[in-house]
């Protein structure tokens, strides 16, 4: 079973009482894996009309507010299981009647490209997105952004009003990140833009991943006797303060300084 799915699920905006629909296409293996589905961390009971699960997707109809949540997607097979990032499902209430109905589906027929961002030397990164349909201009844009590597965090809101572009300041050298823009109104978001992925560049420079020096020394350093008694010794530490890091730290180098040889 292989690790990366085909097609991860994305990040959805439904409306109460219409279909929502979340892709994943699993990784390939030996024997095809089998698809299921996890919300909010607990394996979804499929059980019932509401719900189709296939290889490439899962289909809730109608949706109700209880189907917001976190969604992940699980393959499985003999050799082991894959799960995939979470998708954030969303509280949207059926459009009301009358005049009130125009400004939700605005907001709904609303689509957003994110053009390639730009890494900024102080750590941040510039953003600018555009409409990509004729419609009235919302309240305002959100941001969301998230690192990706060494580990995925939660996704943190910039609210950047208006306006159609947006710098991210303090970023973490040498990480990347993903960033998608997403409109609202009140307090109704609409749909996600496309996501865009950047490395934010360590301390050595813009065009290339050059490794920087942490402006910090390890901590906390310990030297002991080993249990063996034969003249093994153990060092442990840990490592230098997060913002002194200036990138992923790689690895590290011990030296012992024996009589008459030197370090």
């Amino acid at each position: 079973l292989r690790d990366n799915f085909r097609l991860q699920p994305g990040d959805l905006v439904a409306t109460a009482g219409q279909a929502l629909e979340l892709d994943c296409v699993p990784p390939s293996g030996h024997p095809e894996p089998h698809v299921t589905w996890k919300k909010d961390g607990v394996t979804l009971d499929l059980t019932g009309d509401r719900y189709v699960v296939t290889n490439e997707k899962l289909r809730v109809a109608p949706a109700r507010r209880s189907d917001s949540g976190l969604y992940v997607c699980v393959a499985a097979n003999a050799a082991g299981e894959r799960e995939s990032r979470g998708a954030r499902v969303s509280v949207l209430d059926g459009l009301p009647t009358g005049r009130q109905e125009a400004a939700p589906r605005d907001l709904l027929a609303m689509r957003l490209h994110l053009d390639n961002g730009t890494a900024l030397p102080t750590a941040a990164v510039q953003l600018r997105w555009r409409m990509l349909t004729p419609a009235l201009a919302p309240q305002g844009y959100v941001v969301l952004y998230r690192c990706l590597l060494p580990a995925s965090t939660p996704w943190v809101q910039h609210d950047a009003g208006r306006e159609l572009s947006a710098v991210i300041p303090a970023l973490r050298r040498g990480y990347k990140y993903e960033f998608k823009v997403r409109p609202y109104a009140g307090g109704t978001q609409g749909l996600d833009s496309n996501i865009r992925h950047l490395w934010i560049p360590e301390e050595g420079g813009l065009s290339t991943p050059v490794p920087a020096v942490p402006s910090a020394a390890p901590q906390h350093v310990t030297v002991g006797q080993a249990e063996m008694g034969n003249g093994t010794v153990v060092v442990s530490w840990e490592p230098p303060p997060p913002e002194a890091h200036n990138g992923i730290i790689q690895g590290y180098k011990v030296w012992r300084d024996g009589v008459g040889e030197g370090w």
